[in-house]
């Protein structure tokens, strides 16, 4: 258990909160644990419609990692593991103007509007 955590309130210090710090909690890790239990329960809604091709993973990780579950629970192999190249795809930061869309940017940044790293897809590979 460590020592600042969310039965003690972290050990704010109030004092270092009027003056220096605006959570009063030292250590990064301890501040950012505080905003965690500060949330409350996860509440689950709907992917947002607009989101781009590097955001289209995260809705679709707890059913992907469900599936590899029960293949693995069967004995089986994960279905995902027969097309790890589809994983070629790498996360990277890019400063551009505002007026550039995200498929330009992608291009510019990764040379693929998708972010695919490696050999092109082509239509038969998908």
């Amino acid at each position: 258990m460590p020592l600042r955590n969310k039965a003690n309130d972290y050990l704010i210090d109030r004092k270092l909160q009027k003056t220096k710090s605006y959570t009063g909690i030292k250590g990064v890790s301890e501040q950012d644990a505080a905003v965690q239990d500060s949330q409350g329960p996860v509440a689950r809604s709907p992917p947002a419609k607009h989101l781009g091709p590097t955001d289209l993973g995260h809705p679709a990780f707890p059913e992907t990692g469900d599936d590899c579950a029960r293949a693995l629970q069967q004995g089986q192999s994960p279905l995902h593991l027969a097309h790890q190249d589809r994983y070629a795809v790498r996360s990277g930061a890019c400063v551009t103007h505002k007026a550039k869309d995200l498929p330009a940017v992608m291009v510019e940044r990764f040379g693929d509007a998708t972010g695919f790293v490696g050999r092109p897809r082509t239509a038969a590979a998908e």
